[in-house]
């Protein structure tokens, strides 16, 4: 195979460049040059021919193929951005990426990566002022702004970076958490997501071994969904399970979702479930939860996913998930359905196709003019297969971040939502693009002066405000830790069950709530809505002054046929069987099995489970 190492145009024309290159290329052992007396080229894993010569971003635009109405621009590439992993737009419509020129190696300590501000200082639509933020990383994964700082995943840690002096450069760096694993580059903690309740989430996988201790408690995983609380600091689990996964959206119920490789591409993910694995073992009696498609892509490698909603494009593209597939090439599409308190995705016409084996989409963001951001790291190789066998072949000095434009879609104006007003951003929860929410949500939670904390009460509560607003100001209010009782309460009333399910949601992350609000959860266990009880299920065990048994038994009566409460239901029932077993089969034994089937088929679990309590003495 012909492997050599190419400069870019701007690189050849300038000594210095092309001698910083070469450094660099002698610095981590790749080839320059051409190995023209190679065998015949191999071919990548999971590619069907050899990739062929890379293409320049205008060449490699000419073969996109899009909807019709749709174009592609190019919002910057190489050599002003390189290797780009990650991606994120604040609040000045800035965006953020994190470029690895050190992957794919597995050594932790100090490198050669960035994290790096682009700007379109002038509208016209293309990056035109690139700024370096942080260096000295070692394959930043993911990244976060707000709160004061910019969030960066630079394994084993979880960083915060601040700029405290105003020259744009980050001088202050603290370890939020550490003790993420290294042991596969493509699978470290990955996707920072601002959550709908004001937590910083974030992906690991199946092959990254990580142990993170943090205030007192240990927390071995490996394939998770974690989060942060940027206020306290504090770390948890979410849910466990799937595979590799890279990329986590939210959609208007405040749900999770992220996809997936290897196994199948698309998981719901609610809080306490363990999902299916594409290796290693279960804890003990598990039962795990399945994905929620039967249909298939291309082929099994994701990257990215995002649930675009933004009236930039006609209605038939909106309120779905884009999903970046790797060896596909593409941009996939799937439509959701409720299915109970969970989902069901099928899938709809490819969005964007490259035409391009070198295309590699690890990030979708709507950007602030509404249009769907992709950013491609553009390579030949896609997976560590290629990565190990041929670590000179990986291409260090390409990337590109593409926007996907309708028509005539307008420019946005170049604006600081930070300067807007508390009153101005509780009317930007009202835009028709989540961008704008999205940014308007974190920056009221960030000041919620009590004034607007009664503004954001009101809209909650008014049905003439369109739902999305609602919910949006009602995760701003959850985002800040603590709600007034009777404010609860009333949420725990309203006629919305999305509402209900999230007034029931923010007493489990409160922990500790008015008696009122605990004793209107325990009640809801028998509501009408399969998403308020899968939300008490789940609050049950984490409510003070709550005994979570008889209220799991009462939310599987009545659940009916829902396929996620039970398995739900049993994560977090059977941990308690080990010390408390005998009060739960007393419990049983007011129960009708011949009319609570969801019961009946659970108690084969629950006798093996107590057949396997642990010995005292």
């Amino acid at each position: 195979m012909a492997r050599y190492w190419q400069l870019p145009p701007r690189y050849s024309l300038s000594p210095f460049r092309s001698a910083m290159a070469i450094a660099l290329a002698l610095t981590f052992g790749w080839a320059v040059g051409s190995t023209a007396n190679s065998a015949d080229p191999p071919i990548p894993h999971g590619q069907d021919k050899p990739p062929g010569p890379p293409l320049s971003p205008q060449e490699a635009m000419k073969k996109m193929t899009l909807p019709e109405g749709f174009s592609v621009e190019l919002v910057a590439s190489e050599p002003e951005i390189v290797n780009p992993v990650a991606m994120t737009f604040d609040e000045k419509g800035r965006i953020w990426i994190t470029e690895s020129l050190e992957y794919p190696r597995r050594e932790a300590g100090p490198g050669k990566d960035r994290v790096k501000v682009l700007e379109d200082t002038d509208g016209d639509g293309k990056a035109d002022k690139f700024t370096i933020f942080a260096e000295g990383l070692n394959i930043p994964s993911g990244i976060a702004v707000g709160h004061g700082g910019v969030w960066v995943a630079n394994a084993p840690d979880i960083l915060f970076m601040q700029d405290t002096n105003g020259d744009g450069k980050a001088d202050k760096s603290e370890v939020v958490v550490t003790g993420f694993g290294r042991t596969d580059t493509h699978e470290l903690p990955n996707s920072l997501t601002w959550g709908p309740d004001g937590y910083l989430y974030g992906l690991n996988g199946v092959f990254n071994f990580s142990k993170v201790t943090h205030r007192g408690k240990t927390y071995e995983f490996t394939c998770a969904l974690f989060r942060i609380d940027p206020k306290t600091r504090d770390f948890e689990l979410f849910a466990e399970g799937t595979s590799n996964p890279w990329g986590i959206a939210f959609n208007t119920d405040g749900s999770a979702f992220l996809s997936a490789c290897v196994i199948d591409h698309l998981w719901h993910l609610t809080e306490t479930g363990y999902y299916h694995r594409q290796g290693g073992p279960y804890p003990a009696h598990t039962w795990p939860i399945q994905s929620i498609v039967k249909h298939k892509h291309q082929k099994a490698a994701y990257c990215g996913i995002h649930y675009f909603d933004s009236d930039a494009y006609p209605e038939q593209y909106r309120d779905k998930l884009y999903m970046g597939n790797i060896h596909g090439g593409c941009v996939n599409v799937d439509r959701l359905s409720r299915n109970g308190s969970t989902y069901f995705g099928e899938g709809e016409p490819d969005f964007l196709v490259a035409n391009d084996a070198w295309f590699m989409p690890v990030v979708q963001k709507t950007g602030p003019d509404g249009c769907l951001y992709v950013l491609d790291w553009y390579d030949r190789y896609h997976c560590y297969q290629d990565a190990n066998r041929d670590p000179q072949g990986i291409d260090r000095l390409k990337g590109r971040l593409y926007r996907v434009r309708h028509k005539g879609t307008p420019r946005a104006p170049i604006a600081n939502l930070a300067t807007e007003t508390d009153a101005q951003l509780i009317e930007r929860l009202k835009s028709p693009n989540v961008y704008h929410r999205d940014i308007a949500q974190r920056l009221l939670l960030e000041r919620l002066h009590p004034a607007t904390r009664s503004a954001l009460e009101q809209l909650v509560l008014d049905e003439s405000v369109p739902r999305k607003a609602r919910m949006h100001a009602l995760w701003t209010l959850v985002g800040s830790g603590s709600l007034a009782p009777a404010f609860h309460l009333r949420l725990l009333e309203q006629a919305d069950d999305g509402i209900r399910a999230w007034g029931v949601r923010a007493a489990g992350n409160f922990c500790r709530v008015d008696d009122s609000v605990r004793n209107r959860v325990i009640e809801l266990a028998g509501d009408k809505s399969r998403d308020v009880q899968l939300q008490v299920a789940i609050a049950a065990g984490k409510l003070e002054g709550v005994n979570s048994l008889p209220i799991l038994l009462r939310v599987l009566a009545g659940c009916g046929d829902d396929v996620l409460i039970p398995q739900i239901v049993w994560q977090n029932l059977h941990p308690l069987l080990e010390n408390r077993s005998d009060e739960f089969m007393q419990l049983v034994k007011q129960v009708d099995l011949k009319n609570t089937p969801n019961l009946a088929r659970l108690m084969p679990r629950v006798t093996e489970r107590i057949l396997a309590k642990k010995k005292a003495g």
